[in-house]
């Protein structure tokens, strides 16, 4: 009787530790960073891709992306794009690494100044170029200058683009006549007197709080000429860069405006 009751005394105790020891796991995964990033999405835009122009700062955020294996949605004004080898391996790298692309202009045109069969033409040439150059069948339209007016929509309907992203601060996050608008609401840097200066880490992060209780995302545009000062590139911003990324990395979950758009 004695050696029965120490046995079931074993088992029970037995049983109290593995239960425990379930609990402390199911807490570390729904309570760290299983939960903390889920459904708390945040792109990362790069304006201005090119050849040739502040191409260090491009290759530092084409390559920076691969290394760390998280996307960018890169913006690529397609009419000077294509002779760089350097850039364009770059690229071709990050697209591999899942890194999606965009339409920005076909040289960086103000595209509302135009007709609606101009801004057709454009949209055409500059989706054919970065199939040709990249293999991708782009329908991202990010406009230089945050500028389009409804011809623009009608041209991308015409040549099957279904997400323009502009400016939050300009147009905030909606759908125009069946078009999605997912608009950048964080800035990574200000320019003062022609001057980038990049945002505290603090700051974007509140920026980025902000956004999400306000639209249910963030998405921080940037351009390779935020990290170039003086014709040198910039290592305190760079430093800068990667230690947010490495905060982010946190609580958020990297992503692109095309996966954003079937999220919701």
């Amino acid at each position: 009787m004695i050696q029965l009751l120490f046995r079931s005394k074993k088992k029970a105790s037995a049983l109290f530790l593995a239960l425990t020891l379930v609990a402390i796991i199911l807490a570390v995964f729904t309570g760290g960073f299983l939960r903390t990033p889920q459904n708390r999405f945040l792109i990362i835009r790069v304006d201005d891709i090119q050849d040739f122009a502040f191409r260090e700062g491009q290759l530092f955020l084409l390559k920076q992306s691969v290394e760390a294996n998280y996307p960018l949605s890169l913006a690529i004004i397609a009419g000077m794009f294509g002779q760089d080898a350097e850039i364009l391996e770059a690229m071709q790298l990050a697209v591999a690494s899942g890194c999606e692309v965009g339409v920005h202009g076909w040289k960086h045109e103000n595209i509302a100044n135009f007709s609606k069969n101009e801004q057709m033409t454009i949209l055409f040439q500059a989706k054919t170029r970065i199939k040709e150059l990249l293999g991708i069948n782009t329908r991202l339209l990010i406009p230089p200058m945050f500028s389009f007016d409804s011809n623009t929509i009608s041209a991308m309907h015409e040549e099957s683009y279904t997400i323009i992203s502009t400016c939050a601060d300009l147009h905030e996050p909606s759908s125009i006549s069946g078009i999605k608008n997912i608009p950048a609401t964080v800035e990574l840097s200000n320019l003062v007197n022609d001057i980038w200066q990049m945002k505290s880490i603090d700051a974007i992060s509140a920026e980025a709080e902000k956004s999400v209780e306000l639209y249910g995302y963030a998405a921080i545009v940037t351009h390779p000429q935020e990290f170039i000062s003086n014709g040198q590139m910039n290592h305190i911003a760079i430093e800068s860069y990667i230690n947010l990324l490495v905060k982010l990395s946190e609580t958020w979950q990297f992503t692109t405006f095309e996966n954003l758009n079937l999220q919701k």
